[in-house]
């Protein structure tokens, strides 16, 4: 067999293990110097600010709205609500409050618009969990978006950062995902563990393409990704897209990116604008009796090329 060096270390697995590396660096640099601030970056020169929430003032409702706009919560995961009221999403002198709380509400199927039933859901239901979600009227196609976000610690959460289409799903584009079933600070497996003494944190980015009807659609994702005191301090969580390239930034180091044109071509369409989500979560697979947190988000922005 013709073992083709070059094209082996540009292996998506080679690609991750990089960037792994680089982010472990920069976790030890961080612990040994006690830092607890995040280290960012900028956009590249030429662009300009189109968007910019700080939440210094209670929550804008013209500019965003509670849940999802479909609605409170997902018919094939009747583990949690969102909250559509502001009980659990709301902004306090840290930023914008996403709570995860245990506030039983129930439904039933027969008052719901048809498209919201499913054959699998029961005539009268009770969701136990309520969870802080926000996402944003406005939609962008193309720009650098940009959060700093706080976790919220304890185990089974599934918060998240991310783009979704408005006009169709997908495409979506999570610059996170959190999963802390493993451990309370988004613990991962340690494989790395057996050659490099680090902690893994579960936590990546993904991409969502394709068409469900023709079965084209699929997923592009990264390996979970180490960040150093996600629990403690605010993290910059950065998407870069433009037509050549998805670029994923964390704490100022690349964890992923595609300039697969076969990819890039679902996120370039005309109708692949996307709007903005923020949530705290309950993972579908550990759903009983979670802490009660919060996940803190600082600022959200958005620049695109003038």
């Amino acid at each position: 067999m013709d073992f083709n060096l070059p094209m082996f270390l540009k292996h998506p697995f080679m690609e991750a293990l990089k960037n792994n590396l680089r982010l472990i660096t920069a976790e030890r640099h961080s612990k040994v110097n006690g830092d607890t601030k995040p280290r960012t970056i900028l956009p590249p020169e030429g662009y300009s600010c189109v968007f910019d929430d700080n939440f210094k003032q209670p929550l804008n409702t013209e500019v965003w709205r509670y849940g999802m706009p479909w609605g409170d919560f997902h018919s094939g995961s009747l583990h949690q609500y969102y909250d559509n009221d502001g009980t659990l999403s709301y902004v306090a002198p840290e930023g914008l409050i996403l709570e995860l709380r245990n506030i039983p509400k129930t439904w039933k199927k027969s008052e719901l618009p048809d498209w919201r039933q499913t054959d699998e859901m029961p005539e009268e239901f009770t969701i136990p969990t309520g969870v802080g979600f926000v996402s944003t009227k406005q939609t962008w196609k193309y720009g650098w978006i940009e959060g700093f976000i706080k976790l919220p610690k304890g185990k089974s959460y599934w918060p998240a950062f991310w783009l979704s289409g408005l006009e169709s799903w997908p495409p979506e584009i999570d610059i996170f995902e959190g999963y802390s079933h493993i451990g309370p600070s988004y613990e991962g497996y340690k494989l790395l563990n057996r050659f490099i003494k680090s902690p893994n944190r579960k936590i990546r980015p993904n991409l969502h393409y394709g068409n469900i009807e023709d079965g084209s659609k699929d997923d592009y994702g990264s390996y979970d990704v180490p960040v150093y005191n996600c629990t403690e301090k605010f993290v910059q969580y950065v998407c870069h897209w433009e037509e050549e390239f998805i670029r994923i930034y964390y704490d100022g180091i690349l964890v992923m990116e595609t300039t697969d044109p076969k990819i890039l071509y679902w996120f370039n369409k005309s109708d692949a604008a996307q709007y903005i989500i923020l949530n705290h979560g309950l993972h579908m697979d550990y759903p009983k009796n979670p802490d009660e947190s919060a996940m803190i988000v600082k600022s959200i922005s958005v620049y695109q090329k003038n």
